[in-house]
């Protein structure tokens, strides 16, 4: 889209190199297939019909069709920045869930990630580019929330980032794959509220005289 505009206003635009096109063609060809038919029905065969790209090529710089996979759902993953400073923490741990339960809900992303769960969770291969690339900087994202909340007291000094992260988004993740219901646009607020009380400074919790 961007090539036709930019074309369609006269503005020359660099080809991209081989190796980038033979990339790019394989990377479309598995996102339409894994629309088409998700991550069970994806095939390398599949993959070279309809790139056009031979399979020597593909499994050069992709193993297993699960590798394939996983590289179109590192692409669909929105870049992960810091939160903007909201005014309170509340607000900005939903604004960090709300934005995953769009990517998540009834789109092919949700479906790539139900496809390759298992895999991520049981091969190295594939495991460690998903936590270098989305839950390493989950968790940074979600440290830098709370030390804000720590400043403004509203959270305890000793609240473990990691775990907070894995509360907040293993609620999430358990809907999506197991539990079978869905991802509705409430979701990120309830979760935050049944997560935040556990993280307040005690004396908050304390009875009152």
């Amino acid at each position: 889209m961007k090539d036709a505009a930019s074309r369609a206003l006269g503005i020359a635009t660099a080809p991209l190199p081989r190796r980038a096109r033979t990339q790019q063609a394989i990377l479309d060809a598995t996102r339409e297939l894994l629309a088409e038919g998700g991550v069970h029905h994806l095939t390398i065969e599949g993959v070279a019909a309809r790139s056009g790209v031979a399979k020597t090529t593909i499994y050069r710089r992709s193993r297993c069709k699960d590798e394939l996979a996983l590289d179109v759902l590192l692409t669909m993953i929105e870049q992960i920045v810091e939160v903007p400073d909201l005014g309170n923490v509340r607000d900005e741990l939903i604004a960090v869930l709300d934005g995953a339960v769009k990517n998540l809900a009834k789109t092919l992303m949700g479906r790539v990630m139900q496809g390759l769960v298992s895999d991520i969770a049981t091969d190295p291969r594939l495991g460690q580019p998903f936590r270098e690339q989305v839950v390493t900087l989950r968790v940074a994202q979600i440290r830098g929330v709370l030390e804000r909340a720590v400043e403004r007291g509203e959270v305890r000094p000793d609240v473990d980032a990691v775990l907070v992260q894995e509360l907040l988004f293993g609620a999430l993740y358990f809907r999506l794959l197991l539990s079978g219901r869905e991802l509705d646009s409430g979701l990120a607020e309830r979760i935050v509220d049944g997560v935040l009380p556990g993280l307040r400074p005690v004396a908050e919790f304390q009875p009152k005289g």
